[in-house]
């Protein structure tokens, strides 16, 4: 295939890897048979936080998002005060399932919230994904200093390290649930399920009390001599459908009576 472009591709199953030959971005996006060749027929290059087809006109993420939703769909959506949201707050992330409609108001809002109090992976890594098949959203969280269960079901100590939340409802309350869960992190160190409107969910966790937050931050900043693994992100899980009810929670270790 004859090609102009000033970009190097890399093709990874359904995904493409695009940089620039002066090194100043790479970017990702869904692949898809039908417009591999135009994809990889013009030049993408950096334009503020995001990548940029001078020959076709278009963002790389307005550009997926037309190849999969259609035209018609994205002008209407358009038209109806929405953009493109980038959900996990970078720019260069195209891939279909980091990609959702927002209406402006909403996206700044979540700029401000969602995105600005998750940004610090260290203690706590929030994520969001879209599957565009079941147009489901799914919010994987590692608590990677637990967070304290706050559970009403539950008579002994517990912390949760692990969730997996699925929702069938609008954008909007799956960002509020976020903010929820970051603010109750943020000044209780604690995860509250039940006042959350999740349709499925899958937790783990284990029986106890977290150690104390001092000791974790002292690991962190290598106040211990030893250096302090951590998650950054939990991949969604692959095609998770609302009818299957999965209602998955699990505690390590033997439950405690509550002092």
């Amino acid at each position: 295939m004859a090609n102009s472009s000033k970009n190097v591709f890399s093709i990874d199953g359904d995904t493409i890897t695009i940089s620039h030959s002066d090194g100043d971005f790479i970017a990702t996006a869904s692949l898809r048979e039908d417009y591999e060749e135009e994809i990889q027929s013009v030049t993408w290059s950096k334009n503020g936080n995001y990548v940029y087809s001078q020959k076709l006109g278009v963002y790389l993420h307005i550009y997926i998002m037309k190849k999969w939703y259609g035209e018609d769909v994205y002008d209407q959506m358009k038209t109806s005060g929405y953009i493109v949201d980038h959900m996990d707050n970078n720019g260069y992330n195209c891939c279909i399932d980091n990609l959702c409609f927002l209406t402006y108001d909403e996206n700044i809002a979540k700029g401000h919230t969602v995105d600005k109090k998750s940004k610090n992976k260290t203690h706590i890594a929030l994520s969001l994904f879209k599957d565009f098949y079941t147009q489901n959203i799914q919010m994987t969280i590692v608590f990677n200093y637990p967070a304290i269960a706050k559970i009403s079901s539950i008579n002994s100590p517990a912390v949760i390290e692990l969730v997996y939340l699925l929702y069938d409802c609008e954008y909007e309350i799956v960002l509020n649930d976020a903010r929820a869960i970051l603010y109750d992190y943020e000044y209780n160190h604690t995860f509250d399920p039940e006042k959350l409107h999740d349709s499925d969910y899958h937790i783990e966790g284990a029986y106890g009390i977290p150690w104390p937050i001092e000791r974790y931050n002292r690991y962190i900043e290598g106040g211990h001599g030893h250096a302090v693994c951590f998650f950054v992100k939990k991949s969604p899980i692959k095609g998770w459908k609302v009818e299957e009810q999965r209602k998955f929670f699990y505690l390590r270790g033997t439950p405690k009576p509550k002092e």
